[in-house]
């Protein structure tokens, strides 16, 4: 490695800025995977936590990007103007697989892109272990990214514990999740575990006017509703219906924590109608509360720089974050779905109506905040 390389390494990026491989915070990971690769010390298995939309498979593709097609100037960093880092970030690399719901297996009679499918399937994993055991076609290794691996049947996630027992020497197996704490244990054990944080609002805004060009009060709103989620405020930027949809889950989940009895009910049953004609929509209405109840889990538990409109002790979050996590679980093992959302309803705790603050009220706070 050059002195200039030596000294990039060494010298701690500037908070929310660009760091080496071109990602927006997550510098401490970044850095930690770097000097893993000089040291030569890499794990065969990673595991990458952090909700939906802070970054995760794409830390997962930049790590592939450097093994595959590393700078001439600094192994550690990727050539992203490469010819094969590029096929690494448009998933047409033949050394990288993503392993994912619908995915690819070697059952000829299997069509998982059109069955509905909501589980990442035993027969997708026996394939990468097939794959694994292959050399690689140009690359030093083959790289899988598993995403996400608490989609994972239970079946499958037994199947890949013995590829991550007994690895094959030139694959690489990446592991990102929503829930780290849904996976097995032994199959943490096995990867070394990266958790990844929202960055702070003030930084988000301030890097959606650089790259977005977004002023501040739009930058601001954006960055609040994103929850400090880079990649989630891109992609509400570049389509706007996602962050109506978001905003009026997060409205519908906060209105729940402080309705009747009946009024939930009233939810379940819409919800449970819906079920078996639009799973993936009732699955991501879930998914979204469990992002609600998982931030206020945070700020109850007084993790700094966590946000959330909602004030309850980490206990209530906690129990409402197992609710919906055993609701969803019950959902995808065919439990009767207006069952398993009435239980749910049942087991959420009951804050008081001061505990949160609804959308448009916290809207107008974010507006008012931008425009000081």
């Amino acid at each position: 490695m050059t002195t200039e390389a030596q000294r990039a390494l060494d010298d701690p990026p500037v908070p929310g800025s660009r760091n080496a491989w071109g990602l927006r915070g997550h510098d401490a990971a970044v850095e930690a995977l770097r000097r893993a690769i000089t040291s030569g010390h890499l794990a065969h298995a990673f595991l990458i936590g952090g909700p939906p939309g802070v970054g995760k498979t794409t830390l997962a593709r930049r790590l592939a990007a450097t093994l595959i097609a590393p700078s001439a100037d600094d192994p550690t960093v990727p050539d992203l103007e490469s010819r094969a880092a590029k096929q690494v970030e448009a998933g047409t690399n033949p050394d990288i697989e993503r392993i994912t719901i619908g995915g690819m297996c070697d059952e000829t009679s299997h069509d998982h892109a059109t069955d509905r499918s909501t589980r990442i399937r035993i027969c997708q994993v026996r394939r990468l272990e097939r794959v694994a055991a292959l050399a690689p076609f140009a690359a030093p290794r083959r790289v899988f990214i598993v995403d996400t691996a608490d989609d994972l049947q239970t079946e499958a996630a037994h199947a890949l514990l013995k590829t991550l027992e007994e690895p094959p020497g030139g694959a690489m197996l990446i592991l990102v999740a929503a829930d780290v704490d849904a996976l097995l244990p032994t199959i943490r054990s096995r990867c070394q575990e990266f958790t990844l944080r929202p960055m702070p609002h003030h930084l988000l805004a301030n890097a959606l006017i650089e790259d977005a060009g977004l002023d501040a009060p739009e930058a601001a709103s954006l960055a609040y509703l994103a929850h400090g989620r880079y990649g989630l405020a891109m992609r509400m930027h570049a389509d706007p219906t996602m962050g109506v949809l978001r905003a009026s889950a997060e409205a519908e989940v906060a209105r729940i924590a402080i309705g009747s009895r009946n009024e939930r009910f009233d939810v379940s049953d819409r919800l449970s109608g819906g079920w078996y004609r639009e799973r993936e929509s009732v699955l991501a209405t879930l998914d979204l509360w469990r992002e609600w109840w998982r931030s206020a889990l945070l700020v109850g538990a007084g993790v700094e720089g966590a946000h959330a409109n909602v004030d309850c002790n980490a206990e209530e979050a906690l129990r409402a974050l197992r609710a919906v996590q055993t609701a969803r679980e019950h959902l995808l093992a065919n439990t009767s779905a207006q069952v398993a959302l009435d239980v749910m309803m049942l087991n959420l705790p009951t804050l008081p109506p001061g505990a949160v603050t609804l959308v448009h009220e916290t809207e107008d706070r974010v507006s008012a905040t931008a425009g000081e």
